[in-house]
């Protein structure tokens, strides 16, 4: 796994307090697309310090959560003790076969080697399960997150590449949804919350407070509390045979 990848490890307890959660509603959207019912067992790949794994509890789904990274894990251990917590990449599950309804991997499809991780994940699923992949992002519709665009890089509102989505022989599509939010925010969240992506936690220090310095400047000209908008891109896929 590349350094960006891991980077996260070295900031968990910020990734924790200064990440959002996934909405309910595309947890449930996905849930239906998929056929689950409370009880299920699911497994959250990539599962970090449990941002996913306590929405799927939520569901009454058994979890189980799998992440690479030891202090993502401990932070997932804490807040999500009903989960079962294995370190463990994406790419080498330790689950027996077809031993989970589905899989989810929330923010972390993109860091997996996709060659190595879907044979993995089709393994371990059931048949007749599925796969959720789910992203947080920002909503460049907000003047603010539009402005900030060219502050820090993303030229995008779409986190991920289409041709990179899972597909045959593993998984087949089954429907995608975005799904807007919104959260209570201000100057300096904004600033903690950028400064625990990939992109700041790899930059040079002194450019990374330069960097964040021009957002929190930006940010404060909409006051000291604003709504900042989140869409929410989530995909079901079944597992083909």
């Amino acid at each position: 796994m590349s350094e960006r990848a891991r980077s996260f490890e070295s900031v968990a307890a910020e990734y924790e307090r200064h990440r959002p959660e996934y909405p309910e509603e595309a947890l449930r959207w996905a849930a239906e697309r998929l056929g689950l019912e409370p009880g299920a067992r699911v497994l959250d790949v990539g599962a970090g310090t449990g941002k996913l794994a306590r929405g799927l509890v939520a569901l009454g789904f058994e979890v189980v959560a799998v992440e690479p990274g030891a202090p993502m894990l401990d932070q997932l251990k804490t807040a999500v003790p009903e989960a079962e917590a294995i370190q463990a990449p994406a790419e080498s599950i330790p689950l027996s076969g077809e031993s989970v309804d589905a899989a989810y991997a929330g923010q972390a499809f993109h860091w997996f080697d996709r060659e190595r991780a879907l044979p993995e994940l089709h393994r371990v699923i059931r048949p007749a399960g599925g796969l959720v992949l789910l992203w947080n992002w920002w909503d460049e519709r907000d003047p603010l997150q539009r402005e900030l665009g060219s502050v820090v890089g993303y030229v995008s509102n779409r986190p991920y590449v289409e041709e990179n989505l899972p597909g045959a022989p593993w998984f087949s599509e089954l429907g995608r949804r975005v799904v807007d939010s919104a959260e209570d925010s201000g100057p300096e969240a904004v600033v903690s919350h950028l400064a625990t992506t990939s992109m700041f936690l790899t930059m040079e220090a002194g450019e990374r407070e330069r960097r964040l310095a021009e957002v929190r400047a930006v940010a404060s000209r909409y006051g000291d509390r604003f709504v900042v908008p989140r869409q929410t891109f989530v995909f079901a896929f079944e597992r083909l045979s």
